[in-house]
């Protein structure tokens, strides 16, 4: 076993020789996630422009290598094994341009800079712009499809494109982006909100857990139905844990990381809080978490 894992490490070192960034093996994922778990990444790569990401994932492809795209590290669950490949972080393609009545992003940028342009709806949403767009990001006054004009993304066969905002096929916290693996490397954004960002803040702020590492909402909310918080809530809930793994007894719909939890107490637990909410209310709750789990 060790000796396929020199090997597949090797054979991803010699594919990124060439390309501008940084490079570390064993890198711990859970220094990266908002959730605080995760073990390490065979290998992980920060490139410094998008055309780097780019030949990184297509190399990542042709050569057969699992390969995952990180961005803020919210919204995500690495295992505990880690994982066994490339990750590519976005972390170090932040830059945000505003020609005329158009904001072009790149995928590392904070989503959080938006706001400042007229984007208010999203402010207090963790992560970058590119997982943002992936999710179709936003609150209760908006998401970003409502600002979105264009999406460059890389294809699965490691191509670059560029996307309208209905080839994306954005849905609630889902998109065509998400579903075929693509990932973002830079958008274009229209500035024509309204909403109080100050206002969203207060709000979120009033209603969600802020002291303790989670992933942001766990669940999808039922297309027909109660939010998914009001069911896991009603079912009695809040304040169950596994492990270092708990319910919150703010939002119900937030699972946290009380220490040293690990992702085997986070999936005991999700399996708990569906378990019980399909036995309560005849309900299955959809994963809005993404789980990393290559082959």
């Amino acid at each position: 076993m060790a000796t396929v894992a020199q090997d597949l490490t090797g054979a991803v070192l010699w594919g990124l020789r060439d390309l501008p960034g940084r490079v570390a093996l064993t890198e711990p994922l859970h220094r990266h996630t908002t959730f605080r778990i995760g073990g390490p990444a065979a290998v992980m790569y920060w490139p410094t422009e998008s055309g780097a990401l780019v030949e990184a994932a297509r190399w990542a492809r042709e050569a057969g290598v699992p390969c995952h795209v990180l961005g803020g590290g919210s919204n995500v669950l690495f295992l505990d094994r880690g994982f066994p490949g490339l990750v590519l972080s976005t972390r170090g393609m932040r830059g945000i341009e505003v020609n005329r009545n158009e904001v072009r992003a790149q995928a590392g940028a904070p989503l959080s800079c938006l706001v400042r342009y007229g984007m208010g709806a999203l402010a207090g949403i963790p992560g970058t712009v590119g997982g943002a767009v992936v999710m179709n990001a936003g609150t209760k006054h908006g998401c970003i499809e409502q600002h979105l004009r264009w999406v460059r993304a890389v294809d699965g066969r490691g191509r670059l494109r560029k996307l309208t905002v209905a080839d994306c096929e954005l849905r609630y916290r889902d998109s065509a982006l998400r579903r075929l693996g693509w990932p973002v490397l830079s958008v274009g954004l229209r500035p024509t909100g309204s909403v109080d960002p100050q206002r969203v803040l207060k709000e979120r702020r009033g209603s969600q857990p802020t002291e303790a590492a989670s992933a942001g909402c766990v669940f999808r909310n039922p297309p027909d139905g109660p939010p998914a918080g009001w069911l896991i809530d009603r079912a009695g809930l809040k304040g169950i844990r596994v492990g270092d793994a708990v319910v919150s007894s703010v939002h119900a719909n937030f699972i946290y990381n009380a220490g040293q939890a690990g992702a085997s107490d986070v999936l005991a637990l999700i399996e708990r809080v569906r378990c019980r909410v399909q036995q309560t209310f005849g309900i299955w709750l959809g994963l809005e978490l993404d789980v990393v789990a290559p082959l």
